[in-house]
């Protein structure tokens, strides 16, 4: 039980945390560019699903 409510406080902790998101929000950013570069639709694709559910 003590391991789940340490999970759990820490899982909150990363996901009310602006940095991380940033960062991670950083790294998307590149990889689209490199989608967009190469032409890789499908990852592209992916790419935004994943910001769209972040953003809401």
């Amino acid at each position: 039980m003590q391991r789940v409510r340490l999970d759990t406080a820490y899982g909150h902790i990363l996901l009310s945390d602006a940095m991380p998101r940033d960062d991670g929000l950083s790294v998307l950013d590149r990889a689209a560019q490199v989608a967009r570069r190469y032409g890789l639709s499908h990852q592209l694709r992916s790419i935004e699903g994943i910001r769209g559910a972040q953003q809401g």
